[in-house]
């Protein structure tokens, strides 16, 4: 082959000589690995994208560390394995769920779902499991439907649970009264959700994120928790966006004192006596097995703190008030919210009948009990007692709460927050129990059009349910990314009447009669519900005749 005229060989050999050094070779960087400031990860990597699973996020709370806030991890050398999911915290078994009893403390990881490929700046959702603050874990929520559709980062994450994560005691808050208060502590699950989102403020950009374009959300507790971070002064600045789904937030706290009776109450029962450091002493020595089978009375005894650093001021009054992060809000509920109420009534043993329902409407709400039996008679729904009692137990305790919360949000953040309301009635049944029972689009239905939820992920979803699933996917992602959720299809909520987008299988639109459909009116009249009050799926009900009026 002739050579260009001028060109010698010499001079040839020189220039690709030189083309060699100045182009050096690029070793292409694995895409399985990433190095966070703790140390370098291996996670998996699919055609649906990357995950990085048991990411520690904090160190062990054990022995000394139990109740004690959340400490940094400890940095590591080399690769650590990130492929496989971190077991949840120590919980009990809840036969409803199907979810087995845990021992494990050794809980504080998250895990990291991102798109295919390469990239930066992308959109995150921190997300916190429900539960009642006693059970749940992050591997229940497969988010590969949001990473993909919305072309975003999905972190999920454990946290303390039941008296692990929410003892308040004497002993506690006089041990480190700058977590806890005067009078107690009890936010140390709260405060390793906060833990969580330092995580992601110092590391997601590494996987592709932008530390800057945070949405925190959560359904049921996980949701009551955003409600909490939303008002703490200690979670400001860490996250530009909220979604609260299911989560009332006047009830999103419990005053102090009475969190630390309660916790008081724990340490007797643990046999756990004399003086608070003792006490606090003979409670780190337990196991966790025997502090899981210490009885706590109550509905629902453990519940963030109000009163104390984490949360100075219950996160309800706060948000009415004005007090809060003002950020854009996406929250909403269902449409039968507290269908799962009834069926916790029945699994206490008390048949829901003509008899016992104005009864234990009595037992739940004092002399109130006749004036609400009297605007839900079972006639309303098809003569079926349950039905009267779901409906009128979340209209009083979540879905009147939900639009008042969104109203104050609102008038705060003008054009900001968003309002929906989840309306399949053929939603399938997550909880596997009661299957006789209509639940309707009862508490946590809305789950498994967002999540991968369980074993079958879509696979329980009809064709119909499928498309409002994506629609879903879709405008949850465009909220986390900054954007309105459905533009023109779904307005903002006002400080005028509610109108939250009514979300049901080829029939979503901006439902006009909330108020009336929920008697919101009406429970104006009554108390709200207050610091104690669960949602509709986590009510454990005490023994009829027990029941005070809170």
């Amino acid at each position: 082959m002739a050579l260009p005229r001028g060109l010698s060989v010499p001079l040839l050999l020189t220039a690709l000589s030189l083309l060699g050094t100045a182009v050096p070779a690029v070793a292409r960087a694995d895409p399985a690995v990433v190095t966070t400031d703790r140390g370098a990860v291996r996670g998996r990597v699919t055609d649906g994208g990357r995950d990085f699973l048991g990411v520690p996020f904090a160190a062990p709370p054990v022995g000394e560390r139990r109740w004690r806030p959340p400490r940094p991890a400890a940095p590591w050398t080399g690769v650590q394995d990130a492929t496989r999911a971190a077991g949840a915290c120590a919980q009990p078994a809840r036969p409803l769920l199907g979810t087995p009893e845990s021992t494990n403390e050794d809980c504080l990881y998250l895990n990291v779902h991102t798109p295919p490929g390469g990239g930066s700046g992308r959109p995150v959702l921190v997300w916190f499991h429900g539960g009642v603050f006693v059970s749940g874990s992050a591997t229940n929520y497969d988010p590969s439907r949001l990473v993909r559709t919305g072309d975003m980062v999905v972190v999920t994450a454990n946290y303390r649970l039941g008296a692990f994560g929410f003892l308040a005691h004497p002993g506690l808050g006089a041990e480190a009264p700058d977590t806890g208060s005067v009078t107690g502590s009890g936010n140390y699950g709260l405060m390793d959700q906060q833990a969580v989102l330092r995580w992601v403020r110092d590391n997601v950009a590494a996987f592709g994120g932008d530390p800057g374009r945070v949405t925190v959300g959560g359904q049921s507790s996980g949701g009551i928790s955003v409600c909490g971070h939303l008002t703490s002064p200690l979670s400001r600045g860490l996250f530009a966006r909220a979604i609260t789904q299911s989560a009332p937030c006047g009830v999103a706290s419990r005053p102090a004192a009475e969190a630390e009776r309660t916790g008081t109450g724990f340490a007797t029962g643990a046999g756990c006596l004399g003086t608070a450091p003792a006490v606090v002493a003979c409670l780190r020595s337990r196991s966790a097995a025997d502090l899981l089978k210490v009885p706590v009375p109550g509905a629902a005894p453990w519940w963030p703190v109000s009163g104390t650093p984490v949360l100075p001021v219950p996160p309800g009054q706060a948000i009415a008030a004005g007090d809060h992060a003002r950020v854009p809000v996406l929250t909403g509920n269902t449409l039968d919210e507290g269908t799962i109420g009834s069926v916790m009534v029945e699994s206490a043993g008390v048949r829901l009948n003509a008899v016992t329902y104005p009864l234990v409407l009595t037992a739940l709400f004092g002399l109130d009990g006749p004036r609400i039996a009297a605007r839900y008679p079972a006639s309303r729904y098809g003569g079926d007692h349950r039905l009267a009692f779901g409906a009128a137990f979340g209209d009083y305790l979540v879905a009147c709460p939900t639009r008042q919360a969104a109203r104050w949000l609102a008038a705060a953040t003008p054009g900001r927050v968003f309002g929906y309301e989840f309306a399949d009635r053929t939603a399938p049944n997550l909880y596997g129990a009661r299957p006789d029972f209509p639940l309707g689009a009862y508490h946590g239905s809305e789950i498994p059009y967002l999540f991968d939820y369980g074993p079958a992920g879509t696979d329980v979803l009809d064709p119909a349910q499928k498309r409002l699933a994506a629609s879903m996917t879709a405008a949850w992602a465009r909220f986390a990314a900054g954007t309105d959720p459905a533009p023109g299809t779904w307005p903002p909520v006002t400080t005028g009447p509610y109108r939250p987008l009514s979300l049901a299988p080829d029939a979503t639109a901006p439902r006009t009669d909330f108020e009336t459909g929920h008697q919101c009116d009406f429970w104006a009249t009554l108390p709200p519900p207050t610091s104690q009050g669960p949602t509709a799926t986590d009510i454990k009900l005490p023994p009829l005749g027990t029941l005070g009026r809170r």
